[in-house]
């Protein structure tokens, strides 16, 4: 049997997760246009005959401003330690940036195999790519300590484009050895960190720019009875001022948000579900470390 790890990595919003579903072939990792969307390292499992490939679906990239941002940024680092092999990320639709090429030489000088996925290839035409694989030309050769980028793969997640070539590439970089996680396994996540989750990723979809990041996702209760789950959340915010742009005009908002929650929830688990949503303010949260630890940003548990 063959098994692996394999991180992805890069910028925020170059479409990281949306990749790992498409090699996974599942929703595992929520998906908006949000940047920062990923905050913790999610497992995505595929099994096969003959393998299993355990993708890390990682935050994106960036400075840390806050107790959150520096867990996200470990998660990052945690990730890149152990694997088989790395993928990194870029966003076809935007130039490629000194910081990006400076971020594959580093990964190229860790002795792992780095494969880099030129991501959202629908957006654009293929002469904006040239550019791009021209600048990156001199990395897919070796050069003293450094080594070389074994491939350099155009994707499209929305049409499917050279998924299935990238995940065989792969597939190359695994060694012998056992199963890490049962054949049916998709993810390393709970049930009630992918509830929280989609809650949240719904809310990304349909708030402002300023509140997504600044919010929170917890579950209080959670029991099933009859098929149906009944299921009490509160969404943590930092601000009166953002507790109000969530609930919204007579709340409008928050029941926009359950509703769309509510319908991804009972795919998940399979039943019919009563979802009931509490705003609560918790001022700088972000910073606090009892609050991220009710979260579920335990750097000490989950790292």
């Amino acid at each position: 049997m063959l098994s692996g790890f394999i991180a992805i990595l890069g910028k925020p919003n170059v479409g990281k997760s949306s990749l790992m579903n498409a090699l996974v072939g599942e929703k595992v990792s929520i998906v908006t246009p949000k940047a920062q969307t990923t905050r913790d390292k999610i497992l995505g499992i595929v099994t096969d005959a003959d393998s299993q490939m355990v993708f890390l679906d990682t935050p994106g990239v960036h400075k840390p401003q806050s107790k959150l941002d520096s867990y996200m940024d470990k998660c990052i680092h945690t990730a890149a330690d152990g694997v088989d092999a790395t993928v990194i990320v870029l966003d076809a639709s935007k130039k490629l940036t000194e910081s990006e090429i400076a971020f594959i030489e580093k990964h190229l000088c860790t002795q792992k195999s780095v494969y880099v996925v030129i991501n959202k290839t629908d957006l654009v035409s293929y002469d904006k790519i040239y550019p791009m694989l021209a600048q990156l030309a001199y990395l897919t050769r070796a050069d003293g300590k450094r080594g070389a980028i074994k491939e350099i793969i155009p994707t499209s997640c929305y049409k499917g484009d050279n998924i299935e070539l990238l995940r065989g590439y792969l597939k190359g970089e695994l060694v012998e050895g056992d199963c890490y996680f049962d054949p049916d396994e998709i993810t390393d996540k709970s049930e009630r960190y992918m509830i929280c989750e989609i809650i949240r990723e719904k809310a990304l979809l349909f708030l402002q720019d300023e509140v997504p990041h600044g919010i929170g996702v917890y579950i209080q209760t959670m029991e099933y009875k009859d098929g149906l789950a009944n299921i009490d959340v509160d969404i943590i915010c930092e601000k009166d001022s953002h507790k109000a742009i969530i609930i919204g005009e007579k709340g409008s908002k928050l029941k926009t948000i359950g509703e769309r929650a509510r319908a991804d929830i009972e795919k998940l688990l399979g039943a019919r579900v009563y979802l009931k949503l509490f705003v609560k303010v918790r001022a700088d949260w972000r910073n606090k470390q009892n609050v991220l630890n009710d979260i579920g940003y335990n750097a000490k548990k989950n790292l």
